[in-house]
């Protein structure tokens, strides 16, 4: 009877790596899309991955941060989680994430937008969606004011005469639409004028060098512009381009999926944004977009990157630019579809996204965009650009000391903690040694001890 038990202990420990194995892999998903697009994917995933399910779960632009912010804190982070783009910074300087430069670093030269998922060389991401923004006109509106609806503007003095000609208050027309009174909008509408003109927000020596000549130069310009704008938040600026009463805005691909249905008469064109003049800067816009990580507490970040490469493919990614027209994909092969080649107004967004600009990637960019809206938004209502980039130069030393004050008290803690282990493992090691033991004996008696029952119940059944 006895070796009867132990030959079946023995299997049973032989047993347990194959079931542990075998077991399934269940990993979480966040994303901000509809599950319409994600579904499908995830379904044809697993089933090319048996064993394999991916939970997805859409959170909202609205509250999307602060949700993943306390999911990390709770010890309840997802697997896999989309990151805009400008997040990035916050999350790997705190250490937050995955690093996934062996798992996806064979894939640059296919894919755009890598810098904002680089830190000291190494990558905590992977791009999925990308864009820009461009220069949208009204092209029935530059035939009656004298322009050539054929060409958009070029430069800054033909951006600001083409607004001053079209602008007609009294009829309900305006010449540019300008964005305000709205959160993460206005710095990407106002720094590609600034980073056109060789502007900086951050110097390499992570110094705020955002009151500089060249960004005063560009703030000037912009305050010309907007005696002939309209200014709103960035919808009102699409329905007002959208009835023809905004003769030019800056704005996105999005409108190729609403204009045509919303307003099918409407004539516009776009162009490249205006660079500073013939002789001086270069078009510039705003360049960001939808990134892919795997927080540390990935379940298994291999079946995770598996799904990450397959979901992030031109053939899993082009449905979503094709139906919502909100970003393109970051695969670059995606733009040898028709889909671009027919159209030349999605080509221009293209070609923009050649010399568009990613804002720096830094763990204080959520702050630093707060501070350059409002420097920019009070400039535009009167104040003294003197006060308000002496106020942004303030405020960010504010939050730059409170941000190294915190650093500070977490490693100082974390150094009391890693203490207390270091102590508790040189002076108890050896109890910790015989606990596990002891755990590892009683497991193996209750093994023999089921064993034994099973074959006592078999013994008197028979």
């Amino acid at each position: 009877m006895y070796k009867t038990v132990i030959k079946s202990i023995l299997l049973l420990l032989l047993l347990v790596p194959a079931l542990v194995q075998g077991a399934d892999v269940e990993l979480t998903f966040w994303n901000f899309w509809d599950p319409k697009f994600i579904l499908p994917v995830i379904k044809q995933f697993e089933k090319d991955n048996p064993g394999v399910k991916i939970n997805n779960e859409q959170v909202s632009w609205g509250n999307g941060l602060d949700k993943i912010v306390v999911a990390m804190a709770n010890g309840r982070a997802p697997d896999i989680c989309e990151l805009g783009s400008t997040w990035m910074g916050k999350f790997m300087a705190e250490g937050a994430l995955l690093d996934v430069t062996d798992k996806f670093c064979d894939l640059k030269p296919d894919y755009m937008m890598w810098e904002p998922a680089t830190m000291n060389g190494r990558l905590y991401g992977m791009p999925w969606l990308a864009g820009t923004r461009v220069m949208f006109y009204n092209r029935t509106l530059f035939k009656n004011a004298g322009l050539d609806p054929d060409h958009g503007p070029e430069t800054w003095a033909e951006l600001l005469e083409a607004a001053r000609l079209i602008h007609n208050p009294e009829k309900g027309l305006y010449g540019f639409g300008m964005n305000a009174g709205e959160g993460h909008i206005l710095y990407k509408k106002f720094m590609p004028f600034a980073w056109g003109n060789g502007g900086k927000i951050i110097d390499e020596n992570d110094a705020m060098v955002f009151d500089s000549p060249l960004n005063r130069e560009a703030l000037d310009f912009y305050l010309r512009l907007k005696e002939f704008s309209y200014c709103e938040k960035q919808d009102l600026l699409d329905e007002a381009f959208k009835r023809g009463r905004l003769g030019l805005a800056i704005s996105g691909s999005w409108n190729f999926a609403r204009y045509p249905i919303d307003a099918p008469e409407l004539d516009f064109g776009v162009t490249l944004m205006p660079k500073p003049a013939k002789d001086k800067g270069f078009s510039t816009s705003f360049f960001g977009g939808e990134i892919l990580v795997l927080f540390k507490s990935c379940k298994d970040p291999d079946v995770a990157a598996r799904f990450v490469r397959f979901l992030t493919t031109v053939e899993n990614t082009l449905p979503i630019t094709r139906e919502a027209l909100v970003s393109f994909p970051a695969h670059k092969g995606a733009y040898k579809d028709a889909m671009f080649t027919n159209d030349p107004r999605l080509n221009v967004f293209v070609e923009q996204m050649k010399t568009a600009v990613h804002p720096p990637v830094h763990r204080l960019w959520i702050e630093l965009e707060k501070i350059i809206n409002n420097t920019v938004e009070r400039a535009m209502y009167g104040e003294s650009p003197d006060v308000v980039f002496a106020d942004a130069k303030r405020e960010f030393a504010r939050v730059a000391q409170r941000d190294s004050n915190g650093a500070a008290a977490v490693a100082n803690a974390s150094g009391s903690a890693a203490g207390a282990v270091v102590s508790a493992g040189q002076n108890g090691g050896s109890s910790q040694v015989l606990l596990l033991t002891l755990i590892g004996v009683g497991t193996l008696l209750n093994a023999i001890l089921l064993l034994f029952l099973i074959y006592e119940v078999k013994k008197n059944a028979s």
